[in-house]
């Protein structure tokens, strides 16, 4: 039966239609299949200072390290025989320098023997500095701290330029509170952990302690994740204060593309987020999403924590497009964001914002 044109071009819009709508069901199905990814995914749960969060199983970690009153921390796995060989090492290089007077460097080696530490601590590098407190001229003088640390397979630098003599009994006291912790060890008592470490109390917020890990994903090479931890800084303006006054957004609104952002608790901790999709220069499209926790100075439950997912990072300066859909990325954003928690300690609470 041969069709009138009006009937032909309703038989058409209405095939048009039909294909539309199984195209559109087909395409939520697959954004909805591509979130589920990342929803099923194994995940391993990792101590970052006094947080812990979960994070996927195959993810690479690398720690940047930890700092406390001051005194730069660093760890790394050797032998024995090259912890000694470097005890060594040091103690000829100090011996072999000369300070701004031409007097030799090192001026004293104390020997550390704890029950969970053993090592060194050379003070060295003596300098005098001229100052002038209410306009009269004194003369201070500042060393340099170093302690090479054994814990078992890790060796532990602690180093500090800048400092007092009386700082050499502050870092005596540190060190045995030092003590070693396996990657996957999550400890019970109060403390602080960073990369293959764990500080115990007594610590408090004016030591400013500070750790951060980052994470990437082998199939995706464009995702980076980082978490921050920084203790005893005073937050000036939050982070959708900030994101409000943002010079770039503002001068570039039509590249940004909000996807959410608004105060957000996670487990308990009070703090704010914000979700965007970026549409950069060069034509690539990448995300920039970031939640950040409401810190208070003198709390060491409340510093200033922050996570940060991003998408699409290339060599520097030349973005590319990221691996990631939006629901893949909100998928895997939900997915650790909702894990981040306070690690719990044996013998009390969690102390979930409280003074300390």
């Amino acid at each position: 039966m041969k069709l009138s044109p009006k009937r032909w071009l309703s038989f058409v819009i209405t095939v048009i239609g039909i294909a539309f709508i199984l195209g559109h069901q087909q395409h939520q199905k697959k954004r909805e299949n591509m979130g589920r990814h990342f929803e099923i995914m194994k995940m391993k749960t990792i101590c970052v200072g006094r947080f812990l969060i979960d994070v996927p199983e195959k993810a690479s970690l690398s720690y940047r390290g930890a700092r406390l009153s001051g005194w730069d921390i660093s760890s790394w796995l050797e032998t024995d025989e090259k912890f000694l060989e470097r005890i060594s090492n040091e103690e000829i290089k100090l011996k072999s320098q000369k300070n701004e007077k031409g007097q030799v460097s090192l001026e004293q080696i104390h020997e550390i023997k704890g029950d969970h530490v053993h090592g060194r601590l050379f003070v060295s590098d003596r300098i005098w500095l001229e100052i002038f407190p209410y306009g009269v001229k004194e003369v201070s003088q500042a060393i340099t701290i170093r302690a090479i640390l054994r814990a078992h397979d890790v060796t532990f630098n602690l180093f500090a330029k800048i400092r007092s003599d009386n700082d050499v009994q502050e870092i005596e006291k540190i060190v045995t509170q030092l003590r070693r912790r396996l990657d996957d060890e999550i400890p019970e008592q109060p403390g602080f952990c960073f990369d293959r470490g764990f500080l115990t109390e007594p610590l408090d917020a004016d030591q400013s302690e500070f750790t951060a890990v980052f994470l990437g994903l082998k199939e995706h090479p464009d995702l980076a994740i980082a978490l921050s931890t920084y203790a005893g800084v005073a937050q000036d303006k939050s982070l959708l204060q900030r994101d409000a006054e943002n010079d770039i957004k503002q001068q570039y609104h039509s590249r940004f593309h909000v996807l959410r952002q608004g105060p957000r608790a996670l487990n308990g901790l009070l703090g704010e987020e914000v979700l965007e999709r970026v549409d950069e220069p060069n034509g690539s499209v990448l995300h920039g999403f970031m939640w950040e926790l409401l810190a208070k100075k003198d709390d060491v439950y409340r510093p200033l924590l922050t996570l940060e997912l991003d998408t699409g990072r290339g060599p520097p300066g030349r973005p590319v497009n990221a691996s990631l859909s939006d629901p893949e990325v909100l998928a895997l954003w939900e997915k650790i964001s909702g894990s981040l928690r306070v690690r719990p300690i044996s013998g009390g609470d969690t102390h979930v914002g409280g003074h300390r």
